[in-house]
């Protein structure tokens, strides 16, 4: 038999797509130490401003990530930018029942920022370059305290984020075993004393080289709801939308009105978190690197 004109060889052109649905999309301005052998990342990074005068120096964004019998769903939640997220719609329908499903795929809080990296053991090369740097609530509360320390104490607020009267932070993270899962510890995070970050020079080119941070609040950075809608769907198994419990509605006036709302777990789980309790160390960064 005479082989076919426009026969086309669908085993290597398989292994291409099979490529492209595994592969990963890596930010390359975002900064991630490396882990050395015992089990340790170690850097002096410096918090940095906003590149808009006035502006919060950080932004923050909420995201799920969720494992399912479909295979992973990560991505931004929508209720970042105030609009309606299936993963909180159907969290909200077995808030009551279902506790334990809730709190493995509630929304999990992250934060951006510009840091210029002081130290870097490992790979020295990135020193003295100005990255994005995403971290969560435990890293967080340790800046909140230095900006806003217990009143009536003994410390003065200092502004970490400042050029000239911030401070350099070691950016501390150990791998320790909670049930016997390796989790990312950021417990030995800490400040240094104040003191400027450079000379007028140095702050100037470091100033020219922040990154702009409203992209990741930006509202072409969330898929649209029935996209969302569809992938949650697979990825937990379910063939439909996952509806609201009769005693999610609430009537209002002489319509019904189904209210939904989008808990807030303050004891979230996820791969991605920093408390030192949760997500699983080995796949902590790769998995942040993922394309939301």
């Amino acid at each position: 038999m005479n082989k076919k004109k426009f026969q086309v060889d669908w085993s290597s052109t398989m292994e291409k797509i099979k490529k492209q649905e595994t592969s990963t999309f890596k930010d390359e301005r975002l900064y991630y130490p490396q882990f050395s052998e015992a089990g340790i990342a170690q850097a002096i990074i410096r918090f940095l401003p906003n590149p808009v005068d006035g502006e919060i120096p950080f932004v923050s964004n909420f995201s799920h990530s969720i494992k399912g019998m479909g295979g992973w769903y990560i991505e931004n939640c929508p209720t970042t930018i105030k609009k309606e997220c299936p993963v909180c719609k159907a969290n909200t329908a077995i808030w009551d029942s279902d506790p334990d499903t809730v709190r493995s795929r509630s929304r999990k809080k992250s934060y951006y920022t510009n840091i210029l990296v002081v130290k870097d053991p490992m790979h020295p090369e990135n020193e003295g370059k100005v990255w994005l740097f995403k971290y969560g609530k435990k890293v967080h509360e340790k800046i909140m305290e230095k900006l806003q320390p217990p009143e009536g104490g003994i410390n003065e607020p200092v502004m970490v984020f400042d050029y000239y009267k911030g401070a350099d932070f070691k950016l501390i993270i150990k791998k320790i075993k909670v049930n016997n899962v390796l989790m990312p510890n950021y417990d030995s995070c800490t400040f240094n004393e104040p003191s400027p970050i450079g000379t007028d020079e140095a702050v100037e080119k470091i100033h020219n080289s922040l990154y702009k941070l409203d992209e990741f609040i930006a509202e072409s950075n969330f898929k649209p709801y029935d996209e969302l809608e569809a992938k949650f769907n697979r990825v937990v198994g379910v063939s439909k939308p996952t509806s609201i419990k009769v005693a999610d509605i609430v009537v209002t006036g002489p319509k019904t009105e189904a209210i939904v709302k989008a808990p807030d777990n303050t004891t979230e789980t996820s791969v991605f978190d920093d408390k030192g309790s949760e997500g699983n160390v080995d796949s902590f960064f790769e998995d942040l690197k993922k394309d939301d």
